[in-house]
């Protein structure tokens, strides 16, 4: 049986691309707000909609650096 677990470089590595990932959709939501936000009130506005509530989610990204922070060896320090 292959062994299936990750070395703390695999992690990093795939956390890096995650959280590349989600700052892209940021980017893309960013972009895109306006119309979306543009919608919903012209939807409110016809009656076609409720409000929707805003809320807070956790930070992926926050929480993918703080763990890459832990499982990065610390770099040596050169010698004076």
């Amino acid at each position: 049986m292959p062994d299936t677990t990750i070395n703390n470089k695999e992690a990093i590595d795939m956390m890096l691309r995650c959280k590349s990932e989600i700052m892209s959709l940021r980017a893309q939501i960013d972009r895109l707000s306006p119309k979306a936000d543009a919608y919903d009130k012209l939807a409110i506005v016809l009656g076609l909609l409720p409000r929707a509530s805003v809320g807070m989610g956790e930070d992926v990204v926050w929480t993918l650096d703080k763990r890459i922070r832990e499982l990065t060896p610390p770099e040596p320090k050169a010698a004076d």
